[in-house]
């Protein structure tokens, strides 16, 4: 960033160096220059701060190679400084700045030089340029501005920086849980390929076993092809597992901006295990969104009173002088004189009432967004605990009744037809439903994590953790 400024500036220094030449013959003419230079390297500064920080982010994103595993702080910290959704949403506070410093800025005067009252015939006299018989005028106007408008448009502008930057917020709460619930999505993904892995060399270990029985003569052939059959539905299982797996990673990788490093790319499985946030009540005006809505509104009221400002006139000020000298051929000339002028509009036709109105339904629109965002905002909190406490309910209902269930069926029908009390179906039977009621509490762990990680990202808005 340094570099780009010392660029920006040697190149100015280049093209302004000239003008020290004409400072002894034209103060005026250098001092202009001088101000104009100062604002261009302002503006020169606050591009190259504005290019290096993207530029930066850009490169550390493009350069960065995923962690071998990655952990909730690890891939937050990731997320506020690739996330592309997060990215554009701060170009808009860079833009809404920019029209604060416009909203701030003094009308520019208006400089009028004219000469007159050159007669063709008698000419304009010998001599140098200012005894000539030319009415030679300079005029300088200046805008002033009534009823606080300038004021009124800075806090306007101010309104809008502030509520953009809690929309990043706002931004930055919604993409962390989507990247957290995209976490939960390739953690559990890699438990479900787990758990039907090891379900397939079961079924591997007992295809072999039945080999050797289907040669010996204690097992039927039809009886060794239901339990083919079975195994290949295990691995079909498996497969759309690890199909599954691939788009959570493909999800995940893109909300980060790691290209397509999928492969890489593996999550700590302690993300299924979240602990929820205590709160009692709801703050809501702790949410983002709420207090972009609240700002806005505010925004809107100095807009309000902006426009009916237009009922009171601006005044234009000017000072002139005049030089018209006296000579042979001119008796009339008046030397030189100043005059002063103040100029405003009459307000006879347009009274600013569409301006007015347009600032009316604005105000009153905002109004209504509030009123919105704020019973959604209650809505989804309700859902929220709602969702959280259906999913605790139905994950301890699987480990703690249905799943030590199945595992001791599975175990006992096992014994059973090893030892040949049991059939063959029972078997079959009995390891669909341990699969089944295994895979039934994973799914339940990951929607009671995605739960959770809603709720606890609502609660702490400001702050992503």
């Amino acid at each position: 960033m340094t570099k780009c400024i010392n660029i920006c500036l040697s190149k100015t220094l280049k093209k302004i160096r000239p003008l020290r030449l004409k400072e002894e013959r034209n103060c005026e003419y250098v001092n202009f220059y001088r101000f104009q230079f100062k604002r261009l390297v302002t503006f020169l500064m606050s591009c190259c701060i504005i290019f290096s920080t993207f530029s930066y982010a850009s490169e550390h994103c493009q350069t960065e190679a995923p962690p071998a595993v990655l952990t909730k702080d690890i891939a937050l910290n990731r997320l506020l400084q690739c996330n592309l959704e997060i990215i554009d949403s701060r170009r808009f506070i860079i833009a809404n700045e920019a029209n604060l410093t416009q909203a701030g800025e003094t009308q520019n005067p208006n400089l009028s030089i004219g000469v007159g009252n050159i007669n063709p015939k008698l000419g304009i006299g010998a001599g140098s340029y200012f005894d000539k018989t030319i009415d030679t005028s300079v005029r300088y106007e200046q805008l002033i501005e009534r009823g606080n408008k300038r004021n009124l448009r800075v806090k306007s502008a101010q309104g809008i920086v502030s509520a953009s930057k809690q929309d990043v917020l706002e931004t930055e709460r919604q993409q962390s849980i989507v990247l957290l619930s995209a976490m939960v999505d390739v953690a559990a993904s890699n438990e479900r390929i787990n758990l039907l892995s090891q379900m397939v060399d079961l079924y591997k270990e007992t295809l072999r076993a039945n080999s050797i029985r289907l040669e010996n003569g204690d097992l039927s052939p039809l009886d060794a092809e239901r339990q083919r059959i079975d195994a290949h539905r295990a691995q079909i299982d498996l497969h759309q597992a690890q199909s599954d797996a691939k788009v959570a990673q493909l999800t995940l990788v893109t909300l980060l901006d790691w290209g397509h490093q999928t492969d890489a790319l593996t999550v700590d499985s302690a993300i299924l295990d979240v602990e929820p946030i205590e709160a009692q009540q709801f703050d809501l005006a702790s949410r983002t969104d709420v207090k972009a809505a609240k700002l806005r509104i505010e925004a809107a009221s100095q807009q309000l009173e902006l426009a009916r400002a237009q009922l009171k006139s601006d005044i234009t000020a000017g000072v002139q002088y005049d030089h018209w000298p006296t000579s042979g051929n001119n008796a009339t000339g008046t030397g030189d004189t100043i005059s002063f002028t103040l100029g405003f509009p009459l307000t006879v036709n347009n009274h600013y009432e569409g301006e007015i109105a347009i600032a009316t339904s604005n105000y009153d629109a905002a109004k209504e967004a509030l009123v919105h965002i704020e019973a959604n905002a209650k809505s989804e909190w309700q859902r929220m605990n709602a969702d959280m406490g259906n999913a605790q309910e139905n994950l301890q209902l699987l480990q703690k009744e249905l799943l030590p269930h199945a595992e001791d069926v599975a175990r006992t029908v096992e014994l059973g037809y090893a030892k040949g009390a049991l059939g063959l179906l029972d078997l079959l039977e009995a390891r669909r439903i341990l699969r089944q009621t295994r895979l039934d509490t994973l799914s339940a762990r990951a929607s009671l994590a995605r739960s959770i990680f809603t709720r606890n990202q609502s609660i702490s808005a400001n702050n992503i953790n």
